[in-house]
């Protein structure tokens, strides 16, 4: 998922007063540099030269914080540092812990009286009929070859989408489907009861999920990136009768229908589909039906097949996973589940009931997202569509998503993040020197002043005003999930667009909530605490030891760093938000649930001072060198994807190591332009290819990397030996990232297999 961008590194340190903030990436490592007297007075002078206005521009500031009364913010803030956010549920022995407004009983609703998503949908349905429910941008065709054409926003009501998923549902009904069992097993279905939805993120998918539950059914979810062999394998398992797809998907279906007897009607939705598209339908075969959206829900029967609601317990979702670790699992997910999650969120993001604008755009096959528009429509807030590379004008005519909608709450995996950083430092870093200057400075006050609980008004206006335009200029609320966030991009899109972003933690076992930092707490690398439907403990891990080769043991008092923690070890969750299971798969769900309810997360963490959680480790990626020390890959690639020669766009970087190294090698999408001008300013000639061989560029590369890895606290064990530049990006079309664009590793290692092999072998490839 990301924006189309240049990527150019601002550094953010966590003191200001350390490094610049807006870094040349020439000057990383290069093969010459100039004579360290003459750099040396010339740096003096520069400063000396600078002084001046830095008094000015911090004593401008100073004065707006005065007169604004800034400080009062400052005394609370620093008052209520070091609170407590969450307590023991028993004692400290029990290592369980909840956050206090759930003491008295773990949450299950947001409202009394509701207890389903389809109740939930429909009180909103009712209470904000006027409302705008979901805006979809008309989507024109292409401009060119990197930008789509874009016209008038098309708004539903409330109370429009209201109808339509109940014709949706009385659809479904009509073409033979029916209600699921009230009860929740993991056995496979019996009946035709679910729909099977495989098409990117877009109303019609909303729509159709909230009219399956008006009919009490189960919707199975496939990433619509994912290849046609799991869709055979979803409907096959879950005897799907009724799917949802794109129109343009609708032939490859058709190739493959005699693989799917149990398929007997395919709906298409034209979403990114232009007017005067000549995209052909095949004529109806073997039994199945083809219809389009619109004239599916026009000729419905409502009055035929009234709403026939779901219980609690009810299934309301099984979600197959993205599968990053092998074939996909389905995760099946109650009413309840979902209920319990939401209410857990409103509790943790203070969510403005009809008032917030949200962007959806990550995949709703996704727990993350699909929780996050259940609980936009829940409170009544506006949901508009976009999709990952049309967020910006840079790959969107004639604006970008962000622009047009300029949404409150956005939520994004780290990788957005880091796409939406290097952009807007991209900008910057070809801005005149003044300009640099100025931001620079601005940066380095804002950080300062946020750490202890401050603004800077007049930095606000002069710097970050525009800023914050690259996010629309409302963000209000900023959540990051589906991975670890690095500490530089946190502090940078906390700084720059004057609104906290701060880390959710959880998995589609745990309906995407877990835990969620709390918005003033700015601590970097927290995952915050428990949320009001569930309570965590922790199980020790007596094998696996960190960096300083101790082992993770809920007796811990101390981690790594010398903090004061309340035991390490495995995250266990158990509560109202925790799922059944895994579909058909009764032995595999056994191993990950504990007769008592307790889910075993794979991700090692720790219990901070204040009952905030820390993910330090993850228990599968770990990776044992041939001296038998554990590496850990993912945060490494997390680290070292901090260079600014790492094209985030293109996918990143990819680390590797076993027992047959003594040290790890990666491999990485190299930035073209910070490629490029870093060869101008270090004289070496040629166009990208002959830069790219460069002894010069490798040496320089690697340097960088290993300056990123000592910074994000690295072990000498987990500092690269090598480093192989590619430029063929990793998508989820190609295999190498998931659908949710997380790092396919195999794969990454299979499509680059000689590459690979040269890098480890000898530590470089070119």
């Amino acid at each position: 998922m990301a924006t189309a961008s240049s990527d150019i590194k601002i550094n953010i340190p966590e003191d200001p007063k350390k490094e610049p903030l807006i870094a040349d990436s020439s000057t990383q490592a290069p093969p010459k540099g100039p004579n360290p007297v003459v750099a040396a007075i010339t740096g003096l002078l520069g400063l000396l030269i600078k002084l001046p206005f830095w008094i000015l521009l911090f004593s401008l500031d100073f004065v707006g914080t005065i007169i604004t009364f800034g400080w009062v913010n400052a005394l609370i803030y620093q008052i209520s540092k070091g609170k407590v956010r969450a307590v023991p549920v028993n004692d400290e022995v029990s290592h369980r812990w909840n956050i206090k407004a759930a003491k008295e009983g773990l949450a299950t609703t947001p409202f009394e009286g509701i207890h389903t998503i389809y109740a939930l949908a429909k009180r909103s349905f009712e209470t904000y009929p006027e409302v705008r429910c979901m805006g979809t941008r008309e989507f024109l065709g292409q401009h060119n070859a990197k930008q789509k054409h874009f016209g008038e926003t098309i708004w539903r009501t409330y109370a429009e989408v209201g109808v339509l998923a109940n014709k949706f549902g009385a659809g479904l009904r009509g073409v033979g489907l029916v209600p699921a069992a009230k009860t929740t097993t993991l056995k496979q279905l019996e009946t035709p009861c679910s729909l099977a939805i495989f098409e990117n993120t877009c109303s019609e998918w909303q729509i159709a999920a909230q009219g399956a539950f008006t009919q009490s059914m189960i919707v199975t979810t496939i990433y619509a990136t994912l290849g046609i062999d799991a869709v055979i394998d979803a409907v096959q398992e879950c005897k799907i009768r009724a799917m949802l797809c794109n129109k343009t998907n609708v032939k490859l279906l058709m190739s493959r229908i005699k693989e799917m007897p149990t398929l007997k009607f395919i709906i298409y939705t034209n979403d990114m589909v232009a007017p005067g598209d000549n995209t052909a339908i095949p004529a109806d075969a073997n039994g199945v039906k083809i219809i389009s959206f619109k004239d599916f829900c026009d000729t419905a029967d409502t009055a035929k097949f009234p709403p026939t609601p779901p219980e609690a317990e009810t299934c309301a979702v099984i979600m197959y996973t993205s599968g990053s670790t092998g074939k996909p699992k389905g995760v099946v997910v109650t009413h309840a589940n979902l209920l319990a999650t939401s209410a857990g969120a409103i509790d943790a993001l203070g969510v403005r009931m009809g008032k917030e604008v949200y962007l959806g755009y990550l995949p709703l096959a996704h727990i993350l997202e699909l929780m996050a528009e259940f609980g936009m429509i829940g409170f009544g807030c506006t949901i508009c569509y976009a999709d990952p590379k049309t967020l910006t004008a840079t790959g969107a005519y004639p604006i970008g998503a962000l622009e047009q909608y300029a949404p409150t709450i956005m939520a994004g995996v780290p990788k957005i993040w880091d796409v939406i950083k290097k952009g807007v430092q991209a900008k910057f870093a070809a801005a005149p020197p003044i300009a640099q200057f100025l931001v620079n400075t601005a940066f380095a006050a804002k950080t300062f002043a946020i750490s202890v609980g401050l603004d800077t008004p007049f930095f606000n206006l002069l710097v970050f005003r525009k800023l914050k335009k690259a996010v629309g200029g409302n963000l209000r609320i900023a959540l990051s999930g589906g991975g670890p966030l690095n500490t530089e991009v946190q502090i940078f899109v906390r700084t720059a667009f004057g609104c906290p972003l701060f880390q959710g933690y959880g998995l589609t076992e745990t309906c995407a909530g877990l835990s969620v930092q709390d918005p003033s707490d700015l601590r970097c690398g927290i995952a915050g605490v428990p949320i009001s439907a569930c309570e965590v403990k922790l199980e020790s891990c007596p094998d696996i030891t960190d960096k300083n080769k101790n082992p993770y043991l809920i007796s811990d008092r101390v981690d790594t760093a010398g903090n004061k923690v309340y035991g390490r070890g495995e995250v266990l969750v158990r509560g109202n938000n925790i799922t059944k299971g895994y579909y058909m798969m009764e032995e595999k769900t056994k191993e990950e649930w504990e007769e008592d309810g307790f889910f075993h997360t794979g991700d090692i963490g720790q219990f901070m001072s204040d009952g905030s959680i820390r993910i330090v480790d993850r228990k599968k990626n770990l990776v044992k060198l041939k001296g038998g020390e554990y590496i850990a890959i993912e945060n490494m690639e997390m680290c070292y994807g901090n260079s600014s020669f790492v094209d985030a766009i293109g996918g990143g970087i990819c680390c590797y190591g076993d027992a047959d190294m003594d040290r790890p090698v990666a491999l990485m999408q190299l930035n073209e332009p910070v490629t490029m001008a870093w060869a101008k300013k270090n004289g070496i000639s040629g166009d990208f290819n002959a830069v790219k061989d460069s002894t010069a560029l490798y040496k320089a590369v690697l340097a960088d990397l290993i300056k990123e890895g000592l910074s994000g606290g690295l072990s000498n064990l987990e500092k690269l030996k090598g480093v192989c530049f590619l430029t063929d990006p990793w998508t989820p079309e190609n295999g190498c990232l998931t659908a949710a664009n997380k790092l396919q590793r195999r794969e990454v290692i299979s499509v680059h297999e000689a590459e690979f092999l040269a890098v480890k072998q000898k530590g470089i490839f070119n």
